[in-house]
């Protein structure tokens, strides 16, 4: 597939850049104190999700493990070469996901690595790298309802993971194509799948991965499917505290690096095409990688 930027991915990579020549003289005490806090604990804290496999999840032995996780590695690796600390400790801290936000705003952990999309309005509040992931908001949906596309839940009730993008994906959507839903904001995903299951909502929306990865769960996995319809394009990136110059040029670059190389491929291929630990199984997503995340990843 060839890698021109597409119009789309380009705003994408463009709203995740920082000018850092504008930054650089209000930021740099900032972006001191960061890297002066983890030379003094000798430790670099990150946060992440234990329930968002594929990106960020609790394995078996209970350490976290995923695609968000592997791309941290290489980050925590380039940190300690940079700051001269072989020793360097890595300490994994789970986050609620209301909670993901706040604990990068407050410096709880020094970068956050999940499934945590980069919005404008998150933006305000914390700093993005560059994209390691272009997900979409899907549904899934109950296939005794016989709803087989997005037009047929006009009307009807839908439920969306709180403090999630997709509870906005879906209310956009739902007021723009003037359908008349209603969405539910359930406290996990969990709760989003219990209402679906019981039939209180005909539609549960949350980012197409994280749905396909909880129906492979499912042991009546026949019974549900997911709609072929986008609700939202949405890029994945790893957070940390905003205007942090050093930080950005750390995290942008590794990832820069491990997309040359051809590393991210690789990871992408472990956790998007291979089965990998869920729950008592091994189970494959078979997802290819899509020709937007191949241009992210080749852009220098």
């Amino acid at each position: 597939m060839p890698t021109l930027l597409t119009d789309s991915l380009r705003r994408l990579l463009t709203a995740a850049a920082v000018p850092l020549a504008a930054l650089a003289c209000s930021t740099q005490a900032n972006a001191q104190a960061t890297f002066e806090k983890i030379a003094a604990r000798h430790q670099i804290n990150v946060g992440y999700r234990n329930d968002s496999a594929p990106f960020s999840y609790a394995g078996r032995n209970k350490k976290p493990v995923g695609y968000s996780i592997d791309v941290c590695e290489a980050v925590t690796a380039r940190m300690a070469e940079r700051l001269g600390m072989k020793d360097l400790r890595v300490n994994y801290v789970p986050i609620e996901v209301d909670r993901v936000i706040t604990f990068v705003k407050n410096g709880s952990v020094d970068m956050l690595c999940a499934n945590t999309t980069d919005t404008a309005e998150r933006r305000d509040q914390v700093a993005f790298s560059r994209p390691i992931f272009i997900d979409h908001v899907g549904v899934m949906v109950r296939k005794k309802d016989g709803i087989a596309k997005l037009d047929q839940l006009a009307g009807k009730q839908l439920v969306a993971i709180r403090s999630t993008t997709a509870v906005k994906a879906v209310e956009d959507v739902g007021q723009a194509k003037s359908l008349g839903w209603k969405v539910e904001g359930a406290l996990n995903p969990d709760a989003a799948l219990g209402q679906l299951q019981l039939g209180w909502a005909q539609g549960y929306a949350r980012d197409a991965v994280q749905l396909a990865m909880q129906l492979a769960d499912l042991k009546d996995a026949d019974q549900y499917a997911l709609l072929p319809d986008s609700l939202s394009s949405e890029p994945i990136a790893i957070a940390f505290r905003k205007d942090d110059v050093a930080m950005r040029e750390l995290v942008d670059g590794a990832i820069a690096d491990a997309g040359a190389s051809g590393k991210a491929a690789a990871w992408y291929d472990k956790w998007f095409m291979r089965p990998i630990p869920m729950g008592q199984a091994n189970k494959a997503l078979g997802l290819p990688m899509s020709p937007e995340l191949k241009a992210a990843l080749a852009a220098r």
